[in-house]
């Protein structure tokens, strides 16, 4: 593995939250690669979504880790309010309903190669925290301001139970 791509490995662990609960299979089984980062607004990115590189992950060569994105996710819900004339003006409120996610909220999103345009974008699917995080290594930290140091790893498949490999 290049010099410039080890730097960028994350260690994972199990959610303490969640660590009585997991089976076996879901125990960390090495580190994960970070070749970037995306940052939403309102509500989580789209699959397909390009992500911002970090330096040295443009090229990608065998790649031994799986391949995530840190996410950085503000919550907000859109009110829009029409006039008496037709025209409507649109504010966002962080805070408006129980339940719904509020604040800024960051994870790590399975992340594939895209063949037509050779770029990292955001995978495929409806992802999920599994319970496991990754313990940010300083170089990503250092690169996106505000990231935490461990953050959850969205790699969990709701619908089939699988949990993203490539």
């Amino acid at each position: 593995m290049p010099a410039d791509l080890a730097r960028y490995l994350a260690a994972v662990q199990p959610d303490p939250h969640y660590a009585p609960y997991l089976p076996d299979h879901a125990l960390p089984d090495g580190p994960i690669l970070i070749v970037g980062q995306h940052a939403a607004f309102a509500t989580r990115p789209r699959p397909a979504t390009p992500v911002a590189v970090f330096p040295g992950t443009r090229t990608p060569t065998a790649l031994a880790h799986p391949v995530m994105a840190l996410v950085r996710v503000e919550h907000a819900t859109a009110l829009i309010t029409v006039g008496h004339d037709g025209t409507s003006t649109t504010r966002w409120e962080h805070v408006l309903f129980p339940g719904l996610p509020t604040g800024i909220s960051w994870h790590l999103h399975p992340t594939e190669l895209d063949a037509a345009t050779g770029r990292w974008v955001l995978g495929a699917g409806r992802w999920a925290a599994g319970g496991r995080q990754a313990v940010l290594p300083r170089s990503v930290t250092a690169q996106v301001p505000g990231a935490p140091r461990v953050v959850a790893l969205h790699d969990h498949d709701a619908r089939t139970g699988r949990r993203w490999s490539s």
